[in-house]
């Protein structure tokens, strides 16, 4: 306890005089704002595979080996491998993140490093991670309706940040770490020279059942001025298992809208963006996350119902801002923010599959947030400094049309100021961070039971560190101290058993990586590239917030303590027309008592094989290899493995040149299995895919 104390009172001491800095706040990672390299740019065009791609939101941009943390980092060109339905399917080839969820497009939960959503909650939350799109925070913690609503359409690159080692830019308690989600931008649209262009694309896939088409259009008048619009729309239906049973009903119409705009002021701007999702859908399972559950709990129970279901997910930000060519101190921005999700629940048109009269009603997730962010260039004779540090309030809203034991209605209003001096001698960079955030949670008269206001407030340092050894190999260490604060459902989520538990502590979490990278070129024939990053982690975490038992009647308590460790490693390799890809993760975690946590996913291997047949036909191989987990329960979820085949047709000449036309097969062998972090399963069976994309 003593050498944590030390440590902490250390890192407090080492970035108390940055945190005093002068300078205000700039998010140097907006996308309104960023200045990464064209040659790197994470939206590369069909055939541009990038080895080491750009990472934005790790302080500077920097390539993703020069990171003192575990990222990864799906582009452009793997989005249209993947060709996604959901999120869940591109975030299922990242290493230590794990799915909880089903195959529905609305019943996706995800987990990092056991952090998050898995079998031993199901509120929804995900705990521990920060989830972020274009910069702004999703939370929707309704039960057992998946927590992220994303048209994958509209993403040119996701990014996961694994450990709290970003929690001082976007938000104390990531102790899984951070998904970063961007939206297309106008120059992923334009071809060079060119004022305006778009995007038409259409796409079928068999598993879900789903129909899919959009529109993205980018226009670039003049220098000082550009906008974006894009729609898209899918028809959504089951997801069915191996053996061609139905896991999931989602029987939905999806009409999604990306709005963008800019215009420049000399050295001002002011940007606009605005996102939207509508889905509407009769007879939809209630739960999207597990299905029916017919008869799973007791004999007789009739299911979870299938009713009339509408969500609606917003996303608006209004961002100001001002980077003066005469002084390096200032490059400052302003952002004006508001999400909201919400999900409208009416009884279906089936009385054998009735939903539970406290689980209908409207419920509403709305959040206003305003940050400044600033960030200062402070370099030197033989020294690169900058000097990121910013303010942020938000207030979070839970409102019910129909309260209920499982969905307390809450205000949650935050404020928090943080600092991040990033600075790099010769071969040494150094990353130091302080992050202070305090948080008032106020419970609704709606609550069927008495409870308080909760107040909390969380001080996080940090310091990281990579040194590069020699033009191919560097090192990294880092330690972090994060406090994460219980959101307004574990806070007031009681049940028919009693009241929820008034005494929640916040998590503590004492995370140490350390690792290393590789990068080199003609290792085994002339022009071959390779690039590889191994991380090993270990966090203690004191409090650990779970439920006192599997299921929704068990209030949530702290765990006294809780170990995790375990690391990832990521190669890459180019070699002539083939690009090799491999990803291992392994988290192993137990309590106090030695018992093993609940919340682990698969320790598990992604390997990968793209082969550039022609420069028109790209052919692929995914595989993922998982091993077994055994349950708190007794029982053991076995290991699988699945195998994903793709193809991508690009004339590059005549009256085809702009066709794109993408073929895959997800889980080719058609195998049955349920991921660790499952409640229930089967996960979907064999998954055909079809897209045709244009370019104009």
């Amino acid at each position: 306890m003593m050498i944590h104390t030390t440590i902490r009172t250390a890192l407090l001491a080492s970035v108390a005089g940055m945190a005093l800095s002068p300078a205000l706040a700039q998010d140097a990672l907006d996308p309104a704002n960023q200045t990464a390299p064209q040659t790197a740019s994470p939206a590369a065009p069909h055939g541009a595979f990038v080895l080491d791609p750009v990472v934005i939101r790790a302080g500077k941009p920097k390539v993703a080996s020069d990171v003192p943390q575990s990222v990864t980092v799906v582009g452009g060109e793997q989005l249209d491998d993947i060709d996604p339905t959901h999120i869940g399917e591109v975030l299922a080839t990242v290493p230590g993140v794990a799915g909880s969820g089903s195959g529905s497009f609305f019943g996706q939960g995800f987990n990092i490093r056991g952090f998050g959503a898995s079998a031993a909650g199901t509120a929804g939350a995900e705990a521990g991670i920060v989830q972020l799109i274009d910069g702004e925070k999703k939370y929707y913690e309704s039960y057992r309706q998946g927590s992220l609503f994303v048209e994958p359409d509209f993403l040119r690159q996701v990014e996961v940040l694994r450990g709290p080692g970003s929690s001082t830019l976007y938000g104390s308690g990531a102790l899984g770490g951070v998904i970063a989600m961007e939206t297309i931008e106008v120059d992923d649209l334009l071809a060079d020279g060119a004022t305006s262009g778009g995007r038409v694309k259409l796409g079928y896939a068999s598993n879900a059942k789903s129909l899919f088409g959009s529109i993205a259009y980018g226009w670039r008048p003049t220098d000082d001025f550009e906008a974006l619009a894009a729609f898209a729309y899918r028809k959504l239906g089951d997801s069915k298992d191996a053996d061609g049973d139905v896991i999931v009903r989602s029987n939905t119409d999806t009409p999604n809208l990306l709005l963008k705009a800019k215009k420049t002021f000399g050295d001002q701007y002011v940007a606009f963006s605005y996102q939207h999702l509508e889905a509407k859908g009769d007879d939809q399972d209630f739960n999207q996350i597990e299905g029916a559950q017919v008869g799973v709990f007791y004999p007789g129970f009739p299911g979870w119902g299938v009713g009339d279901i509408t969500t609606r997910d917003q996303t608006a930000r209004l961002v100001w801002g001002w980077k003066p060519a005469d002084n390096r101190y200032i490059d400052l921005t302003a952002t004006l923010s508001y999400t909201n999700t919400i999900k409208d629940i009416r009884q279906g048109d089936d009385p054998s599959e009735p939903i539970m009269t406290s689980l209908l009603g409207k419920r509403d997730y709305g959040m206003w947030k305003f940050k400044v962010n600033n960030v200062a260039d402070l370099s030197g004779e033989g020294y690169d400094h900058f000097l990121t540090a910013g303010i942020e309030v938000f207030e979070q809203d839970r409102t019910s049309t129909a309260p209920s034991a499982s969905h307390p209605e809450a205000k949650t209003r935050s404020w928090s100021a943080y600092a991040l001096s990033e600075v790099t001698w010769g071969n040494l960079t150094v990353n130091s961070g302080l992050r202070y955030e305090k948080q008032r949670s106020q419970p609704k008269d709606s609550l069927g039971f008495q409870t308080n206001e909760r107040r909390f407030e969380a001080t996080e340092p940090q310091v990281a560190a990579i040194y590069r050894l020699n033009d191919q190999w560097a090192v990294f260490g880092s330690v972090a101290f994060v406090s994460r604060m219980p959101s307004a459902d574990e806070l007031y989520d009681g049940s028919m058993a009693g009241a929820a538990n008034p005494n929640l502590k916040s998590e503590k979490g004492k995370n140490v990586e350390f690792g290393a990278s590789y990068r080199a070129e003609s290792l085994i024939a002339d022009g071959d590239e390779l690039v590889a990053k191994v991380t090993y982690f270990r966090n203690h975490i004191d409090d650990m917030i779970t439920r006192s038992g599997g299921g929704p009647n068990d209030p949530f308590i702290n765990i006294a303590r809780a170990y995790l460790r375990g690391g990832e490693l990521e190669a890459n390799y180019l070699i002539g027309a083939w690009e090799l890809g491999a990803a291992f993760s392994v988290v192993n975690g137990e309590d106090q008592d030695g018992v093993i946590l609940d919340s682990l996913p698969n320790n598990r291997a992604t390997l990968s094989a793209n082969w550039r047949a022609t420069d028109e036909l790209k052919l692929g191989v995914r595989s993922t290899l998982a091993v077994g987990r055994d349950k708190l329960n007794g029982s053991r979820r076995g290991g699988y493995g699945t195998h994903d085949i793709f193809a991508t047709y690009a004339p590059q000449e005549g009256f085809a040149k702009g066709i794109e036309v993408h073929f895959g097969v997800d889980n080719v062998t058609n195998r049955e299995y349920v991921p660790a972090t499952w409640v229930t399963g089967p996960a979907p069976g064999r998954n055909f895919k079809l897209a045709l994309s244009r370019n104009f």
